[in-house]
Order: structure tokens, then sequence, then C-alpha cells
């Protein structure tokens, strides 16, 4: 029989390494009955280290909880500033584009300033009421908001309405935020009707460009988006992982460090 802690150590790795596992799946690998394994779960539970779920637990750092706006704006502020000053060099005089949402978008429209006769379309509240400031002092810039129904936590719209207002519309570049964000599973996002709007969103623009901050990388949220190869180009900050740097340079997508 192994010592508890030492049983504890081989659990945690193991559930770090499968990310979901069953209580008989532990009691097999780890040679102790299912009452032992449902104590040692209950107990990692308690730590914050899973989620019990029944017959078994989910590794706590698989699942990006759906932000909210309010408190991620105050988050990686030097990042994020840096993020959006390199992504508004993307941006042409006339380009059509649309910023989608989220705190490191929101850094973008500061940027617009100098952008000569664009016309700029969003989802994002703050965004939009950033824009309309914009427009008190530039009038060569076309502002669009798509209008629905307001997901307060995100600060976004979404629904029938938002959707069909980016189907209906053809941009040069779109830039878009994330949730969460793995090699494997690309971008992932709290809810179906976020899936939609960005896929809708990327599907409206000739290029697609993702704008986050490197503690995005390595997690999962609840619903798959898209695949990183979608792209076309990530813009994060230098404190991206080497590992996960390699891995998106080996999938073919461009990658600009801040």
């Amino acid at each position: 029989m192994r010592l508890p802690e030492k049983r504890i150590i081989e659990l945690k790795k193991l559930i770090q390494r499968e990310k979901t596992v069953s209580v008989d799946r532990i009691s097999d690998l780890l040679g102790i009955s299912n009452i032992t394994a449902r104590r040692d779960l209950a107990r990692l539970h308690s730590e914050g280290f899973l989620t019990k779920v029944h017959g078994g637990a989910i590794y706590k750092g698989m699942l990006e909880p759906e932000p909210i706006f309010n408190e991620r704006i105050s988050l990686f502020t030097d990042e994020k500033e840096r993020i959006a000053q390199e992504a508004a060099k993307r941006i042409n005089d006339r380009d059509t584009i649309i910023i989608e949402s989220g705190s490191t978008c929101l850094g973008l429209v500061k940027y617009l300033m100098d952008k000569k006769n664009i016309k700029v379309s969003t989802a994002g509240i703050p965004i939009a009421n950033e824009l309309w400031k914009l427009l008190y002092v530039k009038n060569d810039m076309e502002v669009s908001v798509c209008g629905g129904i307001i997901r307060t936590a995100s600060n976004i719209y979404i629904g029938p309405h938002a959707v069909n207002y980016f189907k209906g519309i053809n941009v040069d570049k779109a830039f878009i935020g994330a949730v969460a964000i793995s090699i494997d599973k690309g971008i992932s996002t709290a809810t179906q009707y976020d899936r939609e709007l960005i896929l809708t969103i990327t599907n409206s623009a000739r290029e697609t460009i993702l704008l986050c901050d490197s503690s995005k990388f390595g997690s999962y949220s609840y619903i798959n988006v898209m695949p990183l190869s979608r792209l076309a180009e990530i813009i994060t900050d230098n404190k991206i992982s080497h590992d996960i740097l390699t891995k998106v340079k080996k999938m073919g997508v461009k990658i600009t460090l801040v």
C-alpha cells in the first residue's frame, strides 16, 4: 500500500495527464479501493484541484471559467497595451474591420485615431462606447454596432440579430479575443452563442487576427470554436511558453510576440 501523500501526488499527476478520470480507473492504476479513490478525490476537490462528478473527476485546470469583463479588464494591462499597439499596425487607411469584443480588443480603439476613412463594426458594448467617443473628434470614420441580446458578464451582443448583422457584411480584417486557447482544440469559449458569433465574424473577414495575452494559452473553455489554423495571425506577449510557441509555429500559424 502506498503512503497516502505519495498516492495523492501520483493521483494528481494522473488527473493532470488525462484531464478526466473515473473512480474505477484510479482504483486500477493506483491499486486502491473505490472507497479510497473517492476519499482522495474528495480531498482534492476541497483543495480546489479538481471538480468531482458522478463516478470520477475533471481536472480544474482544464476548464477556463466564463470571464467577467470588469474583472479581466484590469489584468495584464501592460501586455494588452503592447498587443493593441502592434495590432493597429495591421490596419491601413480605408480598411473595413471588425473589432469583436473583449478587454484586449478594447485597447485597439485608441490607436485608430490616425487611420483615415476606415469602417469599424463591433459586438462589444465597451468597444462601441469608446468608438462613439472617438467619433466626436474623428469625422472620417464609420462605426456600426451589431445590436442583439446583451450578455452582461462579457458586455457583448449575441443572438440571431448579432449573427445576421455580421453575415451581411464583408471586411478586410477581424480582430478577435479568446476565453481560452489550446494547441489541440484551438479557441474555445463559454457558450454556444459566443461560438456562433465568433465563427460568423471570422467568415465575414478576409483574415482574422487573434489578440490575446499569453495567460490564455494552455487552457480550455466549454465550447470549441475553431482550430488555430483558421487564423491569419496571433499577436500575444513574450511570456508565452517556448513549448507552446514552437507548436504554434509548427502549425504554420503566424505568431507575433510583443
